[in-house]
């Protein structure tokens, strides 16, 4: 199952604490120092990648249905 990977305005305090709440983190690591090593991974991560971007937020937040969108 993928891990959780935090929203684009997402605090890590508040990330952090939905990851350790997740019903797949608590399947795959039911060890909580474990499990909250690798949501501040998770989130360290992600910040540094960009890759906590949601394309489908984004899409809809900078592009109106008045707006044309070329996909090559």
């Amino acid at each position: 199952m993928p891990l959780p990977t935090p929203k684009k305005q997402q605090s890590k305090s508040e990330f952090v604490s939905s990851c350790m709440s997740d019903s797949t983190m608590l399947k795959e690591f039911t060890n909580q120092s474990q499990r909250a090593a690798v949501c501040y991974s998770q989130y360290d991560r992600a910040k540094e990648s960009n890759a906590s971007i949601n394309w489908g937020d984004y899409a809809l937040e900078n592009f109106s249905s008045s707006n044309s969108v070329i996909v090559y």
